[in-house]
């Protein structure tokens, strides 16, 4: 019986998601069926269960190979800087992953996933390129005194959600203009004291 790090059964797993990964490129999620990865992959369907239990499974698993992770801000900057690099770094690889929409729908839709099976890596692997560095620069900013403390989950939502909207439902891409207008709106909500005045006197 192979182990879990034999060199075999890791090639074997590499021709699986390479197979999942071209499909999911080509046709979407509903492409990646069993009888399309082993055929394309040339592995045996046993091997393939033995690998990913569900069709879930290794769906997820080459999603979070196609994902890329954003650019993080440097923190000496503004908040306001850093924000923006942030959301345009995350922006741009939203807009230019190449997955269809109907990988983004698949993601959105929440299926059924535990802590210790691929949807559930994804969507750690999610948090943790996503929400994670908006996360670090909001509780950052909170901590100097700049920003009023709030929800930081509902912050992830205000600065990435519309751009994963427009992606998953065809609307036309974010601009560097567009992104402004999200931080922008964003802060006027959230800047504490001296910095929202300072704001205030730079927009008049």
């Amino acid at each position: 019986m192979q182990s879990p790090t034999d060199p075999r059964r890791a090639r074997s797993r590499g021709k699986l998601l390479d197979a999942a990964v071209d499909l999911l490129l080509s046709g979407g999620a509903a492409a990646v069926t069993v009888d399309a990865v082993t055929r394309v992959s040339g592995v045996a369907r046993t091997t393939l269960y033995r690998n990913f239990p569900s069709t879930d499974s290794l769906i997820a698993a080459a999603f979070r190979r196609l994902l890329p992770a954003p650019e993080p801000p440097p923190s000496d900057a503004p908040v306001r800087d850093q924000l923006l690099q942030l959301c345009t770094s995350m922006t741009r690889l939203i807009q230019d992953a190449p997955l269809q929409q109907s990988m983004w729908g698949w993601l959105a839709m929440g299926r059924g996933a535990g802590n210790d099976d691929e949807v559930g890596e994804l969507r750690r692997g999610i948090v943790d390129s996503y929400a994670a560095p908006l996360h670090a620069v909001l509780s950052a900013a909170e901590s100097a005194g700049t920003l009023i403390p709030g929800d930081r989950d509902l912050a992830v939502a205000q600065l990435a959600g519309p751009v994963v909207l427009a992606r998953m439902i065809g609307l036309r891409p974010f601009s560097a203009t567009d992104i402004e207008m999200l931080v922008d709106d964003f802060l006027r909500s959230r800047l504490a004291g001296e910095a929202a005045r300072h704001r205030t006197v730079a927009d008049s």
